[in-house]
C-alpha cells in the first residue's frame, strides 16, 4: 500500500504538469475567496521506517475510511494552518520501532497542528500544487501520551484548474469544482521520550474548499 500511495504522488503530479498549458491563473480559480478546507483520507503509518532490523511479519498499519480527517484555514497568501486527526490499530505480532508487539493490540490515536506552505501558489503552478508542511502534535498509544514533531509535504490536485470542468463564469464556484485530490507523506518524531512512537504517515484522499 505504501508503494500505491507513492505511485499516486507520481501519477497525480504527472497529470497536473501535463495539463498546465491549458489552465487558468490561480487567482481566476473561483469568483469568491474560499479560505477554509476540509479533507478525508485513507492513511497508513509505518513505525519501522527508520529501522533496518525488524521482526519478520512487521508491516504498516492502516485505519478505516476515512482513517484521517483534517480542517485548514488559509490566513495568509499560500500559508494555511491545519489540524488533522487519525486513528489506527497495531495488532499483536506486529513491530513498533523494531520491538515486537506482545500481550495486546495498540490503539494509535494521532492529533496534529501544522503550518502548510503552498509552493504551487508561490510559483503559480496550476493543477498540481505541491506544498511543504511542519508542526507539532499528540500521539496516544493505548494509555501512553507522547508529544510529536512533524515535517513533510504533499500534493494537491485542483479540479477547478482543469478547463473541462468550466463552461462559463457562472460555473466557477460549482461544488464539484471545489473538490480536489490530495496525497501526503509526513515524518513524525517522538520528542517527549526516548521510547517508541516515531513513524511515517502516508495518506491519500479528497478535500473540499468553502
Amino acid at each position: 500500500m505504501k508503494k500505491t500511495i507513492l505511485a499516486a504522488f507520481f501519477a497525480l503530479g504527472l497529470f497536473g504538469f501535463s495539463a498546465q498549458a491549458q489552465v487558468i491563473h490561480k487567482y481566476e480559480r473561483y469568483t469568491k475567496e474560499y479560505k477554509w478546507r476540509v479533507g478525508v483520507s485513507y492513511n497508513m503509518m509505518d513505525f519501522n521506517f527508520n529501522h533496518s532490523d525488524v521482526p519478520e511479519g512487521a508491516s504498516m498499519i492502516s485505519g478505516g475510511i476515512p482513517g484521517k480527517v483534517m480542517i485548514g484555514y488559509e490566513f495568509l497568501p499560500n500559508l494555511t494552518v491545519e489540524a488533522d486527526f487519525s486513528m489506527n490499530e497495531m495488532e499483536i505480532g506486529n513491530s513498533m520501532n523494531g520491538q515486537l508487539v506482545e500481550n495486546k493490540n495498540i490503539t494509535v490515536t494521532s492529533f496534529n497542528g501544522s503550518l502548510a506552505y503552498s509552493l504551487g501558489g508561490l510559483f503559480n503552478i496550476p493543477v498540481a500544487d505541491p506544498y511543504i508542511k511542519a508542526g507539532v502534535g499528540h500521539l496516544r498509544l493505548n494509555e501512553t501520551d507522547l508529544t510529536m514533531a512533524s515535517a513533510g509535504g504533499g500534493l494537491n490536485i485542483w479540479i477547478a484548474d482543469i478547463p473541462a470542468t468550466k463552461s462559463s463564469r457562472y460555473h466557477h464556484d460549482k461544488f464539484y469544482r471545489r473538490i480536489g485530490l490530495n496525497v501526503e507523506a509526513m515524518g513524525r518524531a517522538n520528542i517527549s521520550t526516548e521510547g517508541p512512537g516515531s513513524h511515517a504517515q502516508y495518506s491519500a484522499g479528497v478535500f473540499y474548499v468553502f
